[in-house]
């Protein structure tokens, strides 16, 4: 048991775990997750170590911190004890099935249910959250033929338990097919001591929620931001309390489906980090759930708080998605800002900024911050800025927008101007620049391009195929005998720098490949591109032609990407 403001730590077996508590998943944490490949692999890592040598097999770490009346709750590692409970249960079945009853109800009585003097009934070692522990009971702990076991999946949770617990029954029998019926109860027997004393895990009893996420972050990296998000659902819903339960319990489920239709990982986190951001100004990952916890005292605040994340959560899914139906409204130029971040830059850090202007911003200054977001976007990535400065910047405009005190582009970009890179400085930066990413070099010189032909919105992209436009480094980067005049080292330095890159048709690009640029010239001076074209009235290409191309495109630069707002 947990020891209120004490942290406590063990290395003990993951039966034993089970054997020596009542644990709890907390109120509405995550679900069952686990996949038929992570049961499987768990099963095969247990067979592998008994079959072997070793004393003992690590499972990592498990979290408890203290619920109600010192209940041990299981903030991290349910879904190792979950299937450990499975496994133990389908050993148990297999008991019943050879007749060995009181090895079966040693098991049972051990790791599976514990009976309770006052409510005169058996009670699980391990419930989980509250959709699935019923499910959990009666598919799960139930004995075979009875009536629970007849149970039908009504939940993806619900299908995962149950395809869990055949997975592994199936392993069972397959485990005991080579073995005589008399040597079967030796060998569960012998499974059964490993899962209890040498499947072994670090058990932390911690005293609250906080110190828990320490824990986490500390030893436990892989799993911080789902937990994160698990112990924010499970405070909130505490704090909604059971009168409010079914209202918070719809809310949080209207977020997580609007997230959840994106494939990006961690979402969840990310989107709160990013909307505290907005409200709150700088967030940072690790303080989530302190913000929460010291804004949300009361079940009224809880409430409004679910409910303005279920309301936000569709504006922010629309940041990833230029085609959400919240741009219908918009104009072109909007939904080709957005597209031109995500498939050319792909950046997080400005999210917040993006999510508080799209919140309010009217249409038409959005329209116009969207701009701005992507000339700053191109000014720092090519000059350089340091990424906590950015992220506290665009999360401290984020907040004044959010109060009301920047409701212009040209506010905005007002505010900014401090830390933005201003002409000289992109310019200057931009005419030594290497590029190592070709889909962001490739959109430079397209919008450089564009800028050159006086196009209107140079740093948008058109909706095209790019496969049909490809990059070209005019100076390869192993130049071989086609190139005697130019150094390899040389050629190393100045291969991906922004003067020695050209945009040339599919077609043409494969027909060049290393050549001499003497065999290239007529390809490029035949292009349709005006930036292109012009090398093809080169005599020859050199370190110092580079230099010089460069400078020009940097003077073009610095008018595509303008800070300008019209």
């Amino acid at each position: 048991m947990a020891t209120r403001g004490i942290i406590k730590a063990e290395q003990i077996g993951i039966g034993d775990v089970l054997r020596y508590n009542r644990l709890v998943v907390p109120l509405n944490q995550r679900e069952y997750a686990w996949e038929d490949e992570h049961v499987l692999d768990l099963f095969q890592d247990f067979a592998t170590a008994i079959g072997g040598e070793d004393s003992s097999y690590f499972l990592g770490t498990i979290v408890l911190t203290q619920g109600a009346d010192n209940q041990p709750e299981v903030s991290d590692g349910q879904q190792r004890l979950a299937t450990t409970t499975i496994l133990l249960a389908a050993i148990r079945d297999s008991f019943i099935e050879q007749g060995e009853e009181k090895l079966a109800g040693s098991i049972e009585n051990d790791f599976l249910l514990n009976f309770d003097r006052e409510a005169r009934e058996n009670l699980p070692k391990l419930t989980l959250n509250i959709d699935d522990r019923k499910f959990f009971v009666d598919a799960i702990l139930s004995r075979p033929g009875e009536a629970g076991r007849a149970v039908v999946p009504r939940k993806e949770s619900h299908r995962k338990i149950a395809a869990a617990a055949k997975t592994l029954a199936k392993k069972v029998k397959e485990v005991l097919k080579p073995y005589t019926q008399a040597h079967r109860p030796t060998l569960l027997n012998t499974w059964t001591s490993f899962i209890q004393t040498r499947a072994q895990v670090i058990l932390l009893n911690v005293p609250d929620e906080i110190n828990a996420y320490v824990m986490f972050e500390t030893l436990n990296g892989r799993g911080l931001r789902t937990s994160q998000a698990d112990l924010l659902k499970n405070y909130l819903f505490q704090k909604a309390g059971s009168g409010k339960l079914s209202e918070a319990q719809q809310k949080w489920a209207a977020m997580t489906g609007a997230l959840e239709s994106q494939s990006e990982e961690d979402i969840t986190v990310t989107y709160l980090r990013h909307l505290l951001s907005t409200l709150h100004g700088p967030t940072r990952e690790r303080e989530v759930f302190d913000k929460v916890k010291k804004e949300i005292s009361s079940q009224h605040r809880a409430i409004n708080f679910l409910g303005q994340l279920a309301e936000s959560a569709n504006d922010y899914v629309a940041l990833l998605n230029p085609s959400h139906p919240k741009w219908a409204n918009h104009g072109e130029t909007t939904r080709r800002s957005l597209q031109t971040l995500l498939h050319y830059m792909r950046v997080e850090q400005i999210r917040p900024l993006m999510f508080s202007v799209t919140k309010h911003f009217t249409t038409k200054e959005t329209e116009k911050a969207f701009k701005l977001c992507v000339a700053w976007t191109v000014r720092f990535s090519i000059v350089g800025r340091n990424t906590g400065v950015l992220d506290r910047q665009y999360a401290v405009r984020a907040q004044e927008i959010g109060a009301g005190k920047i409701t212009t582009a040209k506010q905005l970009g007002a505010a900014m101007k401090d830390i933005v890179p201003l002409d000289e400085e992109f310019q200057s930066a931009f005419s030594e620049a290497k590029v190592t990413n070709n889909n962001f070099a490739r959109y430079l010189l397209r919008a450089m391009e564009m800028q050159a032909n006086s196009l209107p919105e140079p740093e948008l992209m058109p909706n095209e195929d790019r496969a049909v436009i490809t990059l070209e480094h005019v100076l390869p980067e192993n130049p071989n005998g086609n190139w005697p005049d130019i150094d390899p080292a040389d050629a190393e330095l100045y291969f991906r720098r922004i003067g020695n890159m050209v945009l040339l048709t599919a077609s043409k690009n494969s027909a060049i490949g290393n050549r001499a640029f003497a065999d290239k010239r007529s390809h490029l001076a035949s292009s349709a591109y005006t930036l292109t074209k012009a090398l093809g009235r080169k005599v020859a290409w050199s370190i110092k032609d580079i230099k010089e191309r460069q400078k020009i495109l940097a003077g073009i630069a610095v008018k595509t990407w303008s800070l300008e707002v019209k």
